[in-house]
């Protein structure tokens, strides 16, 4: 058994949208309580300002979009987070429902490992920022339309680009939207960023991975358009000014919790269903 600090204050993230996720929270709730373990639970979406302050970790039942909506809180309050799988893919919320009770005892216990995770830090020329543990996605305001953008590097030109858009994406993120796009995939533990473009016009346009250090900075090239920015998949700047957007990696990482037994690539080979490309190929 690890020697990882036992769980003494855990909040509980329930999407309440997915079939048996709040039964199964009460019961885990009950087990840590037995435990002397202090519970606390929302499901509330996003969850409220502050829920996470002073908790040892929380603990996600919903699907790896579940986990998404507390980033923010999480990395702000400096808590790990690991997820109870009732979604369809299981890169973040890794636990399979059917071995949840035994692994919660063995978390409650320490019996675990933290795994630091790089987070994408965006800044609109308004002043709002949002981070993103997945990744920025640039688009054209109106469907279908193609967009026009540069992209500097710590100031320098790396390529202007024409297509559908641009994909700013963390080595958590290179198995998500930049992996159907045609990105490279990313260990995790890799300090660096991946700028993968959108169904470009020039063929040879291909991904770039940038070091963790680097500051980008995207410019329209028509400065009559705003773009649609999403973080993870939701909304984010809508309305005011975007452009220049600077993207870089925060300082803070997210921390997620992860079991004993734990392998990043057994997950790949299962997930993206390497060795069985008979079968269909992997959901996205």
């Amino acid at each position: 058994m690890s020697s990882s600090p036992l769980l003494r204050r855990l909040a509980f993230v329930v999407n309440r949208a997915k079939p048996g996720a709040a039964a199964l929270a009460l019961e885990l709730a009950r087990l840590a309580r037995r435990r002397n373990v202090a519970v606390a639970l929302t499901d509330h979406f996003p969850i409220p300002t502050g829920f996470l302050k002073g908790q040892d970790a929380c603990c996600v039942l919903g699907g790896d979009g579940t986990i998404l909506s507390v980033v923010g809180e999480a990395v702000a309050a400096q808590v790990p987070v690991f997820g109870i799988n009732r979604g369809k893919l299981g890169f973040l919320a890794t636990i399979p429902v059917s071995e949840a009770k035994p692994i919660f005892a063995r978390l409650l216990a320490g019996d675990y490992h933290l795994a630091r995770r790089t987070v994408l830090r965006a800044r609109a020329a308004d002043g709002r920022v949002a981070l993103a543990l997945n990744d920025i996605v640039l688009k054209h305001p109106g469907l279908s339309r193609l967009i026009s953008l540069q992209v500097f590097s710590d100031g320098k030109l790396v390529n202007e680009y024409h297509g559908d858009g641009l994909i700013f994406a963390t080595p958590t993120g290179s198995t998500a939207y930049n992996l159907s796009a045609g990105g490279p995939l990313i260990h995790p533990h890799a300090q660096v960023l991946a700028l993968t473009p959108i169904c470009p016009h020039t063929l040879s346009n291909r991904a770039v991975i940038f070091s963790g250090a680097t500051r980008l900075e995207v410019r329209g090239l028509d400065l009559a358009i705003q773009p649609s920015v999403t973080r993870d998949g939701q909304e984010c700047f809508e309305g005011g000014k975007v452009l220049p957007l600077e993207i870089s990696l925060d300082r803070r990482t997210l921390a997620l919790l992860q079991p004993p037994g734990h392998s990043h690539f057994a997950l790949l080979r299962d997930k993206l269903r390497w060795g069985n490309e008979g079968d269909g190929g992997a959901e996205h």
